[in-house]
Formats: structure tokens, sequence, C-alpha cells
């Protein structure tokens, strides 16, 4: 018989007061302190820096280890002194001399690990706005989003290196730093692209059928988070490196495999609670790419309002298996997204019920307790609770 949702939620908000960590070693949260690609005066962004330690002071009780916190997207989520018109007019990080700083030093006090996020050529809404001369643009010459900058201009490298040098001015105590590609396509056809590509290669990017262009792009992409990640390292010793991983990324694992740093990790995003293949998810590929130390998980959290609040049933069964892939593979640490906020207390409890409590917490992982988790969730899970 098919349980109801109401006992599956409470099955992971008890086991959410169990001892120990579950297959989990580092945990937190991943957070906008903007607008990020919301909205204006999204809940977070309006916190006090009292009410962001009350917060860490939750993370602590829980047993989270890190923060993550995004600090630009489309506005710029700090006091920038080279571009004011792209700060957040709400957001107190960019209103408030010595936020961030304070903010940084609060998360120390209670041994959490800070991390700076960046979007790069994606999320730049502001910027492509007012200089959609660097946008990047489509064959036919289009724009080909409405926050795609265009990474071979020049103004776009030294826009980005700018924000990162106001970022570590305001506090350079980050304990890592994490880069966000952008969501939309990459592909992109502007005169300084093609210039690139024709140094290169000695041929014409429009000539190029789209998947040798995508190809190129990954490259491209590849290379640019060496420099980046030299750029922060070079600045701030024993830093920790993270790539978001993206859906034009996940085909093209042998690139960034190649080119990026030993030392590099891949924060995996996988959303889509539905699959119900784990052979086929993105995770099982990075994992087998990179090997599982350098390995981030980043499913929703509970506070992801297109789930529900609470999530119902189906999400609930999506992300026990998630979570259950991520400990047979051995990945060891999990950062929830929550841009804006990570819900009420009971679905707080629920992310560590999830943590805490997912199937291969209950029962030795294997590939056999993961393929009867794709085909019966329901039924593999109320043998394991027994």
């Amino acid at each position: 018989m098919t349980e109801s949702p109401r006992p599956i939620r409470e099955q992971f908000l008890r086991l959410a007061a169990r001892r120990g960590a579950g297959p989990f070693h580092r945990t937190g949260y991943y957070h906008f302190l903007g607008q990020g690609d919301f909205q204006v005066g999204q809940p977070l962004s309006l916190w006090t820096l009292a009410q962001w330690e009350a917060w860490f002071d939750r993370l602590k009780l829980y047993g989270h280890s890190q923060v993550w916190l995004l600090v630009n997207g489309y506005t710029l989520a700090y006091r920038s002194r080279e571009y004011p018109e792209f700060r957040d007019p709400r957001a107190s990080a960019a209103r408030e001399p010595g936020f961030l700083n304070t903010l940084v030093a609060a998360g120390h006090a209670r041994g959490l690990s800070m991390y700076a996020v960046f979007t790069t050529d994606g999320h730049a809404a502001g910027m492509v706005a007012r200089h959609p001369e660097l946008a990047a643009v489509d064959r036919e010459g289009k724009r080909a989003a409405d926050d795609l900058l265009c990474l071979e201009e020049p103004v776009v490298q030294r826009y980005l290196t700018t924000v990162f040098e106001e970022v570590i001015a305001e506090t350079p105590a980050w304990d890592g730093v994490v880069f966000h590609p952008t969501e939309s396509s990459p592909v992109r056809f502007n005169g300084a692209t093609r210039a690139a590509f024709r140094a290169e290669t000695g041929r014409e990017l429009r000539d190029e059928p789209d998947d040798a262009v995508l190809g190129w792009c990954n490259r491209r992409f590849a290379v640019q988070m060496r420099e980046w990640i030299g750029w922060w390292q070079a600045r701030i010793a024993r830093l920790d490196c993270v790539m978001f991983n993206c859906w034009w990324i996940d085909a093209h694992l042998d690139a960034y495999r190649t080119v990026l740093p030993a030392a590099a990790r891949v924060c995996v995003r996988d959303r889509d609670y539905r699959c119900p293949d784990w052979r086929k998810r993105p995770l099982t590929g990075w994992v087998r790419a990179f090997g599982a130390a350098r390995i981030v998980f980043m499913p929703s959290s509970g506070g992801y309002p297109e789930l529900g609040r609470p999530p119902a049933e189906e999400p609930l069964a999506g992300y026990d298996r998630l979570l259950t892939l991520a400990a047979h593979l051995k990945v060891r640490e999990v950062v929830s997204f929550a841009g804006w906020g990570a819900g009420n207390d009971e679905e707080q409890r629920l992310d560590l019920g999830l943590l805490k409590g997912c199937s291969a917490a209950l029962a030795p992982s294997s590939e056999s307790l993961l393929d009867s988790l794709d085909a019966d969730w329901t039924g593999t899970r109320a043998e394991l609770l027994r």
C-alpha cells in the first residue's frame, strides 16, 4: 500500500533527531546575498546581521559546517565602487559599510566555512542592459540571452576581475570560491569570439556545426576556469576552488578533467528528482570522471518553493534517491540550494532528516538498493524502516 505524504514526511522529521552526521560529513546551504536571479528585495537580501547570526547559530546547532554566499548575479550584493550602478538597491550587504566582512567573521566565529560564489558569463542582466555591445550573440548576430556576456570581450574580462578584486577588498577571509557558469547556452558568435577561434584553429567559427562550437566553448570555459582559479589562489592561500556543473558542461567532462587544476572541485547540481535511472544521472558521470573527493552535491532544500511547502511525497522520494546515490558514490559533501531561504523550522529539519535518514543511511548502499529505489521507492523505503 502506498503511504500518504504525511507519514513519509514524519519519517524524515523523526530521523532528523538521529545522532551523528549520517553518510555526509560536510553540509551547508547556498544563499543569495542580493537579487541573484530572483527579484530585488528577496527575503535573505534584506536580513540584518543579527538575523544572519541567528541563522548561523541554527546551522551550527544542526551540525552544518559551511555557508555559500552569492555576491553578484543580476545585481552586485556588495558595495562596489567601480560599478555602483549595479549595486543591489535593497540588499543589506550592498547598502551597509563593512557588512560583508562582518558577515564572514560571524560565520567563522561559529566554526563555519565561508564561500564566495560568483556568476560569470551569465546572470549579468544589468551589464547587458547598459552595455548591449558586450552581450553574447547567436549566428544571426542577435542577442543570445538577456543576461549572457561574451567572455572574449576585454571589457567583460575587466568587469569580472574587478568584481573579484572588490570582493576580496571587502574581506579576504574566504575559505573557498565558487564559479557559476551561465545556465543559457554558451554558444556565441561575437566578433571577438570569432577572432579567437580563427587565431586558435585557422578556421571560421560560423562554418562549424553546432556541436563543434559547443565543444570549443566548453574547452574555452575550462581554460578560463583554470585562469580564474590561479588568480584566486595567488591571493588567498589554501583556498578551496569549486566550479558548478551545468547542463551544457555535463557531456564534456574530458575537457574539464584535462584542463582544471588537480585541486579544483566540482559542485554537481541535480534537481531533477523525477529521473528514475541512477546510472544516467549527471552525478554518476562526474564522480567517475573526477573521483568522489572532488565532488560536492547540491540538491534543493525544503525551502525551494516549487516543491511545495512542505514538499510532498514525490519530491521527497526523488531527493531520497538523489542523496542515496551520492552516498553510494562516496560523495561526502552536500550543500543544499536555498537561494532566498531554507523555509521554516520544520522544513529545515526535513532537510536534516533527508541527510541523516536517506535510504543509504538505513541500509548498506549498493547498486541493488539504488535499482530498487528507482523501481519502487515507497516499498523499498518501508522495508528499510522495519
